[in-house]
């Protein structure tokens, strides 16, 4: 999946798990994507819907599916347990380890990030202040 799809599904989860795409492009600019154009949002939109992500009518809002929101749930708890690794191993403060975690937390598996989450004991919070999700399952590794 593309790092910009990953980036969609977290806006919308974050958004009351539903959102229109330009609440999608803005949320984006605010994250200094600022050259996304519509075009592209919607063509990743259409991507997700065909992967079973989202549903979308065409000017309508963008709601996640079940499977959707599992993943960007699984998205979100990589991040942020990845911001925890960074704070307490690397001395980042709260801020710099949640920017550093979210440009790269898409490389790191299931596994590895159960490890971390397993030697910080199973934190409830990230340094930043987030509630860290809980998850069922790592869907990380479902093939779509």
């Amino acid at each position: 999946m593309a790092d910009l799809d990953c980036k969609i599904l977290k806006i919308i989860y974050r958004n009351k798990k539903v959102a229109k795409i330009k609440e999608i492009k803005n949320a984006l600019v605010s994250k200094n994507y600022c050259n996304i154009r519509y075009s592209t949002i919607d063509s990743c939109i259409v991507r997700l819907e065909k992967q079973n992500y989202v549903k979308w009518e065409k000017y309508k809002e963008i709601s996640l599916t079940d499977k959707g929101i599992n993943f960007a749930k699984e998205l979100i708890r990589h991040a942020q347990l990845l911001e925890i690794l960074l704070f307490n191993e690397l001395g980042l403060t709260a801020e710099e380890a949640h920017l550093e975690s979210e440009k790269f937390n898409l490389l790191f598996s299931c596994d590895v990030i159960n490890k971390i989450c397993e030697k910080y004991r199973h934190p409830e919070r990230s340094p930043c202040g987030e509630l860290i999700l809980d998850t069922k399952k790592c869907s990380c590794s479902e093939k779509s």
